[in-house]
């Protein structure tokens, strides 16, 4: 997901009812906590990447690329695409090489009990006895 300058965009008196209409900053919150649900994460590349402007097969980047300019042709390697997906493929590439920066997904936020694992309760065990050697209040009403 690109880091867009909202603010900025809204600023553009041609462009403000159709950026705040689409709700950039829902969209990103539900894309966040859905990754998050799932074990993945979300990548934000910076909005000064150049995704559009970086050729996707070599990696070379034109100086300039105006917005009239629908397909993207690299002067290096004769790539010829639609510039929404060279800027895609490129997004792609930034996610899956994690170049962006150090992030905190995949490990446990909070540590667990110290060196106790979760233990299951079924029917017909015995239930489990405290620190302290009692038996749980759970088993003392049982």
């Amino acid at each position: 997901m690109e880091d867009l300058n909202v603010t900025g965009m809204v600023a553009n008196r041609r462009l403000a009812r159709a950026v705040a209409d689409q709700g950039f900053g829902a969209v990103r919150r539900m894309l966040s906590c859905k990754t998050g649900w799932n074990g993945g994460c979300l990548v934000a590349a910076d909005r000064w990447f150049p995704s559009s402007k970086t050729c996707s097969g070599c990696s070379e980047r034109k100086p300039s690329l105006s917005l009239s300019e629908r397909t993207f042709r690299c002067d290096a390697c004769g790539l010829a695409l639609n510039r929404d997906v060279n800027a895609a493929i490129n997004l792609r590439d930034l996610a899956a090489s994690g170049a962006e920066r150090q992030n905190a997904c995949g490990g446990e936020v909070r540590p667990g009990p110290a060196g106790r694992p979760p233990v299951k309760q079924e029917p017909g065990t015995t239930p489990p006895v405290d620190e302290t050697g009692t038996v749980t209040a759970q088993a003392a009403t049982a």
